[in-house]
């Protein structure tokens, strides 16, 4: 079932929204791209909204919150389930 999931993600090459924290950015762009998806890191609340809307998905990694990606988070989710 995981060699489906992937290679339908080879196949469709998504955008993937991703809002993580400074330790791991780099780390998590590399895993979307091997995957065979485009990584998007955006984490301004202004912004969020606009590109969780064009993407075709969403990854929020908590493991490091701060001032600014709580509320981004909080909005790409709640888009997300628009």
């Amino acid at each position: 079932m995981f060699k489906e999931f992937l290679d339908n993600v080879r196949k469709n090459g998504p955008l993937v929204h991703c809002i993580t924290n400074y330790v791991t950015v780099n780390d998590v762009a590399n895993v979307v791209l091997a995957c065979g998806g485009s990584p998007i890191m955006a984490d301004g609340p202004e912004d969020v909204e606009d590109i969780t809307s064009i993407c075709g998905g969403l990854n929020i990694n908590i493991g490091t919150l701060n001032k600014i990606t709580i509320p981004a988070m909080l909005l790409a989710g709640k888009k997300l389930m628009n």
